[in-house]
């Protein structure tokens, strides 16, 4: 081989070499990505210790972004001479201004607070601590769901002054609340569900309430946390239960309505007798209605929430069909073979149908005696007949309430029977 193959032979192969070598010693790439939140470790001084010194230091499980701070550290009561500086995984508060004498001060670390992979802390967190010996305020109360599904989720929790200066956050569930330690003062408190967790507020989406505490050493605020809902009721159909009797169903529970016309394609107009509204439904009793169209209309119907709907209306067919349907009773409160605590009890008949008042027609006896003791009619609501005996009962004496088959409806259908109501009147002094 000449010596100048043989030369740049050598050079190739050191050169493949020197490049096997180097690449054995580069440093890996990739690897997991961390994603940990920091959690809060501890603080000194302890949670509800005494400020002594104005300094405070705080421990966090990791590194933190000394960018992070800003805005993400809140002192309550207020403090403007102050200085907050990060050492890795130390967050230190020199307060250098004279402290309010027995006073709690709040110090709230929110989730923009963040580690050096930018990884939010794992929750918002409040510390107490004091200043002197202050004397310890409250505010507790029950907590009330407007859909029961939110029970046991965690509720955010903010504590405000009344000009709206944020004093701790927590995180509450149950039935029920306490926060302790608080400053004998007025409170805003403002609690909702984060059920898509993305750290704010969705109105349309979750439950929401606001109220205010009043001064004192202890303070009652129940949380009732409700949808926001500004939707309009409409009705959502009509089912026609005979040709005298129509039961609507809205969109939603509505409180009050005002107007209401019911009118057929051809023909005069049937009178309404009488309508009975129950959340989500409207009972009508009306005149016989014709094998014809008709359209509903109403007016300003209010829901729950005050939302009120200028107008909603349908249209439906009626069958005309003559009603030959008689009557049932589905229950009755109490039922039959229970005791009652009072000589003068209420019953309550629930009918398949609206039964009119003077269509209404029942017996009170007593067992033993055969005594028949005059009934009144307290009130016909819907399809609910409530009555009551006009005299006191005979104590632990059997009585029977019959419920006569002569009984009708508006069409004149009566019960397919009497019906008995056997209960035992018990009232201990």
């Amino acid at each position: 081989m000449k010596p100048g193959k043989v030369i740049l032979l050598l050079g190739l192969i050191a050169a493949l070499s020197l490049s096997t070598g180097c690449g054995s010693k580069r440093n890996p790439t990739g690897g997991p990505v961390d994603s940990e939140k920091p959690v809060l470790i501890s603080s000194a001084p302890a949670e509800l210790g005494t400020l002594n010194k104005g300094i405070l230091e705080i421990d966090f499980s990791k590194a933190m972004d000394k960018s992070s701070v800003t805005n993400s550290v809140y002192i309550y009561p207020p403090v403007l001479n102050r200085k907050i500086t990060l050492s890795k995984a130390t967050l230190r508060i020199e307060i250098n201004e004279t402290l309010k004498p027995d006073t709690f001060y709040f110090v709230t670390l929110t989730t923009r607070l963040k580690d050096q992979r930018n990884n939010p802390l794992d929750k918002p967190y409040t510390l107490t601590f004091k200043s002197g010996k202050p004397e310890p305020s409250r505010i507790s109360g029950r907590i009330a769901y407007e859909n029961d599904a939110d029970q046991g989720l965690p509720i955010q929790l903010s504590l405000f002054s009344p000009d709206s200066l944020l004093i701790r956050m927590d995180q509450i569930s149950g039935a029920s609340y306490a926060l302790d330690n608080l400053n004998p003062a007025a409170h805003r408190l403002r609690a909702y569900i984060d059920k898509d967790q993305n750290g704010r507020y969705d109105q349309s989406l979750e439950p929401y309430f606001e109220g205010l505490a009043e001064a004192g050493k202890i303070q009652s605020l129940d949380l009732n946390l409700a949808y926001v809902d500004t939707t309009w009721a409409q009705i959502r159909s009509v089912q026609e239960k005979s040709r005298h009797e129509l039961e609507l169903t809205f969109s939603k529970p509505i409180t009050s309505y005002v107007g209401l016309q019911l009118k057929p394609a051809i023909g005069s107009d049937p009178q309404i007798i009488q309508q009975y509204l129950r959340g989500d439904k409207l009972i009508l009793l009306t005149t016989a209605l014709d094998s014809t169209r008709y359209t509903l209309e109403m007016q300003h119907l209010r829901d729950a929430k005050g939302n009120i709907s200028p107008k909603t209306g349908i249209s439906f067919f009626s069958q005309g069909k003559p009603d030959d349907n008689p009557p049932r009773i589905l229950s009755t409160t109490p039922r039959t073979g229970a005791s009652v605590n009072s000589l003068r009890p209420e019953f309550d008949i629930y009918f398949s149908e609206i039964i009119p008042r003077e269509k209404f027609q029942a017996r009170l006896i007593a067992a033993d005696s055969k005594t028949e003791i005059p009934l009144e009619v307290t009130s016909v609501t819907g399809r609910t007949v409530k009555v009551r005996p006009v005299s006191d009962l005979t104590n632990y004496r059997s009585h029977t309430l019959k419920i006569l088959k002569t009984t009708t409806d508006y069409s004149g259908n009566p019960l397919d029977q009497d019906y008995d109501l056997v209960f035992l009147p018990i009232k201990r002094n």
